[in-house]
């Protein structure tokens, strides 16, 4: 067998590839593909301009991956790009989108600055020598084009008449406003996006988009404040629910990501399958994700179903959560027939900002609070007061300072039986967070997931280091959240 390659075009996100059954080395046809593109500045505009206008009138045709064929075939998937599962040696691609001439998905040579012979970096076996900064694309847009009819989905969202509300206008506290608990999740989701995110910034390759429904369901679960942090040996001990939400792995959890089947089969449209969850309420709000919102119309898109959603039998006066696995998130809120969603909000940490949170992680912060009924927005009247307490008890009567001692001193099976007791009583449980039998108190300046909390075995004030512990091995297994206690002198100046 010859050494198998592909060549292609790639102009307005779409790839005109050929494909060739042997003599794909850099030295061989590979060279013949590169030298099509000119090396005189003053020729090249216009070889791109010549070359683009043959795309656009070309015929291509439909055909086998592996069938030799002098018409372009069209496509939009780019796995074959990376050399991913297709018994492929080498791949070329003359990138009119950013201006480069790319080799394996992975060296983005710039139109201008193209070497002379392939074989001056390139042997038999792939890369061997480094490629000066100064001839590759500082960076590249890879994502595809939208896999759905962009017009029709842009009239259905210009439909809703929709305002978009600034973060600012959503009641969301400042930093210094927050809870304890509020503290803990932005900090730990801060560390669990510096550990896990890296990754889905290729999101835009088909094999990490199977990782979206994962990455997005940990960072959600890290940032609903009050959240428990569990062992693995607490679901069995206490019979919790496969729906309890939990970050990471655990064979005896059910997340409701697994049964997303628009991640699974990159379908669009997430209302017309009945098999499927594609949103789910999480402390009052409908939550779904996707890829990317990188774009205007694929907030539109997603926001236009999210609204649909909400008017199909959403919960009273909910608030949709659109999360990306680009770290990125829109909020949508509907009152009768009015709609009103934020811009596209970065939930990275961000250093120029207290405890480096950004105005979308305080938004989402604010909206994954303890729930207590209808979200209070802005523009929402006023809800009739409620008391915390649905039912009476001898607890009840104790003053707080007192429920707040014994909710420290509770093991994990007596402080889950107190979440049930009552509304106040559950509040009062969600104030610190809980990492296995440990209370959190505060955090530890100046150090990364280092908390001073009490254990329930005494009352001594200890040090408890957080960390993910990310599953090298497997991937689909992901990681899961790690503690021990901890010397503040063994850890040494931070």
């Amino acid at each position: 067998m010859g050494t198998r390659g592909y060549f292609a075009y790639r102009y307005n996100r779409v790839y005109y590839r050929q494909y060739a059954p042997r003599d794909s080395y850099p030295d061989g046809r590979g060279q013949s593909f590169l030298d099509l593109v000119p090396r005189n500045p003053s020729v090249l505009q216009a070889w791109i301009a010549n070359t683009i206008d043959m795309l656009e009138n070309t015929e291509t045709v439909e055909r086998d991956d592996f069938e030799e064929c002098e018409y372009y075939q069209e496509i939009r998937e780019n796995d074959w790009v990376f050399l991913i599962g297709l018994g492929i040696d080498w791949t070329y691609v003359i990138d009119l989108d950013n201006f480069a001439f790319t080799v394996n998905g992975r060296d983005h040579w710039r139109l201008d600055r193209l070497p002379r012979d392939l074989t001056d970096y390139y042997g038999g076996a792939g890369l061997e020598h480094d490629i000066p900064d100064e001839f590759l694309c500082p960076e590249v847009d890879l994502w595809p084009a939208p896999n759905f009819d962009v017009e029709e989905r842009q009239r259905r969202y210009e439909a809703l008449q929709s305002v978009v509300i600034p973060a600012s206008e959503w009641g969301a506290p400042t930093w210094d406003e927050l809870s304890i608990s509020q503290h803990f999740s932005i900090d730990i989701t801060h560390h669990l996006l510096q550990e896990t995110s890296a990754i889905l910034s290729y999101a835009y390759m088909p094999h990490i988009e199977s990782r979206v429904g994962k990455f997005c369901w940990d960072m959600l679960c890290a940032s609903i404040p009050g959240l428990p942090i569990f062992q693995d040996s607490d679901f069995e001990k206490f019979n919790l629910s496969p729906q309890t939400l939990l970050s990471g792995h655990n064979k005896r959890v059910q997340p409701a990501y697994h049964k997303m089947r628009s991640l699974q089969t990159s379908n669009p449209f997430k209302l017309n399958d009945t098999k499927s969850i594609e949103y789910f309420c999480v402390r009052g709000c409908l939550v779904t994700f996707c890829v990317r919102l990188g774009e205007p119309i694929y907030v539109a898109h997603e926001v236009e179903q999210m609204v649909r959603k909400i008017r199909r039998g959403g919960p009273s006066g909910s608030v949709g959560i659109i999360l990306s696995s680009q770290q990125e998130l829109v909020v949508v809120a509907v009152d009768g027939l009015e709609v009103r969603h934020s811009p596209v909000l970065d939930i990275r940490a961000t250093d120029d900002a207290p405890g480096r949170a950004s105005d979308g992680r305080l938004l989402l912060t604010h909206l994954l609070r303890p729930s207590t009924g209808v979200l209070p927005l802005p523009w929402r009247s006023p809800q009739p007061h409620r008391p915390l307490s649905e039912s009476s008890s001898c607890m009840e009567a104790l003053p707080p300072e007192v429920l707040r001692i014994i909710i420290q001193y509770a093991d994990t099976g007596a402080y889950l039986a107190l979440c049930l007791v009552s509304r106040s009583i559950r509040s009062l449980c969600l104030a610190n967070p809980r990492v296995g039998d440990y209370t959190i108190l505060r955090k530890v300046p100046n150090f990364e997931s280092i908390f001073v909390a009490r254990s329930v075995d005494d009352n001594v004030e200890k040090t408890v280091e957080l960390w993910w512990q990310s599953n090298e091995i497997d991937y689909s297994d992901h990681g899961k959240w790690e503690f021990e206690e901890v010397s503040l002198e063994e850890l040494g100046e931070p």
